[in-house]
């Protein structure tokens, strides 16, 4: 029961945070330095110490193969930005920009949804382990981006994770292509946070870094006893 609610809940969760991360900014510019300072903190936490063992020990028993599926996801969304920026004038640069943004958000929550499912059939606590930094990548991802005008446009797009829990659900996945797609998710995570939610130089707060660190690593040395 619990593996088909479960991932059905957080992926409505994750929608909704999508749907209105596309509506809202965080304007007071302390909040919003706190608020992605302790979200890198947790999210690089958990692809550290969670998501890439976890990842590891499967890929192990599966074939060394699998290894591959973390440098495309981190290469592909590399490309992509790179492309964009290189081959377009400043006044297509937002334009193109945002196309990018909503075309691969929507395909990674789509996989995001498959992933949840995966760690759903696992356990209740790697499901809720992946879905909070997952809903911070959401939240702060999208936030760039500029909203659609059009309603059915923008609820299309945050259902992206649903779809994804759906499919996932109703078709048995091979187990190779399962973690490959965890794979992919590793490195897209890891190229986010590195490239766009860790802040460099002067900006964000260290304090609220270190936080977001020791809370989720407490969460999950725990989590592994539980």
């Amino acid at each position: 029961m619990i593996d088909g609610f479960l991932p059905i809940l957080l992926a409505v969760i994750i929608s909704f945070a999508y749907y209105y991360s596309n509506k809202y900014t965080i304007k007071h510019e302390e909040w919003n330095k706190k608020i992605v300072s302790f979200s890198a903190g947790v999210s690089i936490t958990y692809v550290l110490l969670e998501l890439f063992p976890t990842f590891t020990e499967s890929a192990l028993s599966i074939h060394k193969i699998v290894f591959i599926s973390i440098p495309i996801g981190f290469i592909i969304h590399h490309i992509i930005e790179k492309e964009i920026y290189m081959h377009n004038i400043k006044r297509e640069l937002v334009r193109m920009l945002t196309l990018e943004e909503h075309v691969f958000s929507f395909v990674y929550h789509f996989i995001i949804g498959i992933i949840l499912v995966t760690f759903a059939k696992g356990s209740a606590t790697e499901a809720l382990l992946f879905s909070i930094p997952m809903l911070s990548y959401t939240f702060l991802s999208n936030l760039p981006a500029s909203p659609h005008p059009l309603k059915i446009k923008a609820l299309f797009l945050s259902s992206a994770t649903i779809l994804g829990t759906v499919l996932a659900l109703i078709w048995k996945m091979p187990h190779w292509l399962e973690f490959s797609l965890i794979g992919v998710a590793v490195g897209v995570l890891l190229y986010t946070v590195i490239r766009h939610h860790i802040p460099f130089g002067k900006k964000g707060k260290t304090g609220y870094f270190t936080i977001g660190f020791i809370l989720y690593s407490t969460l999950i040395i725990l989590s592994w006893y539980i």
